[in-house]
């Protein structure tokens, strides 16, 4: 009789402990999907920025993103303050690409062509302005010549020379003007059947090197 006493009690015993143990699994599902949702959104908010990351726990990830936003903040503001910053903006690099030199050839103009020995000679005007932020002491430039079969429209890539500018410190490439260079493209006559006449003749040029001073 005790043995059928225990079996009930004990049944009614475990009976509380059931109803608690799925509402305890209905708070683990209730949290993950919490976290999920909090993952999604904290991608796309962060999405566009070039430190996108995400991870399993977004509400975390969140979290830390805005502790880390708000110290590098408080740096960076008392960096501004400091000479760090205003060391590298006026710290004045060896070369400067073409890209980020500011150099614009505004003008290609053939001025004449020569033929003689088996050569012909394109000679070119190129006329050069200065929109960047540096001084320039030496400028090299990527020069091509194209002749224009009569008859047609397309142009044939003949020959190129590089040419290189350089200045002085009291006659430096800074904006002030335009500069106008004369530059001499030498090739084979056999590459092309076109006669030396300025009209059937172009050219192209480019930046290549930038030395600021």
């Amino acid at each position: 009789m005790t043995a059928d006493r225990d079996g009930p009690e004990s049944d009614r015993a475990d009976r509380p402990d059931r109803p608690i143990r799925r509402a305890s699994r209905r708070g683990v599902i209730a949290v993950g999907a919490a976290g999920l949702l909090a993952g999604c959104l904290v991608t796309s908010e962060e999405e566009g920025g070039p430190d996108t990351r995400q991870t399993d726990d977004g509400a975390n990830e969140s979290d830390t993103g805005d502790d880390d936003g708000d110290g590098s903040g408080s740096d960076g503001g008392a960096g501004s303050d400091g000479d760090g910053s205003d060391g590298e903006s006026e710290t004045t690099p060896d070369e400067v690409g073409p890209d980020g030199s500011g150099l614009v050839v505004t003008d290609a103009t053939v001025l004449g062509v020569d033929e003689g020995g088996g050569r012909t000679t394109v000679r070119a005007r190129l006329t050069v302005e200065n929109a960047g932020r540096f001084e320039y002491g030496v400028v090299e430039f990527r020069v091509d010549a194209y002749a224009t079969p009569a008859g047609t429209d397309e142009r044939e890539a003949v020959g190129f020379a590089y040419d290189t500018e350089r200045f002085t410190g009291d006659d430096r490439f800074d904006g002030s003007r335009p500069r106008r260079f004369t530059v001499e493209i030498t090739f084979p006559s056999r590459r092309t059947g076109v006669r030396p006449d300025p009209d059937r003749y172009a050219v192209g040029a480019a930046v290549r090197r930038a030395e600021p001073i």
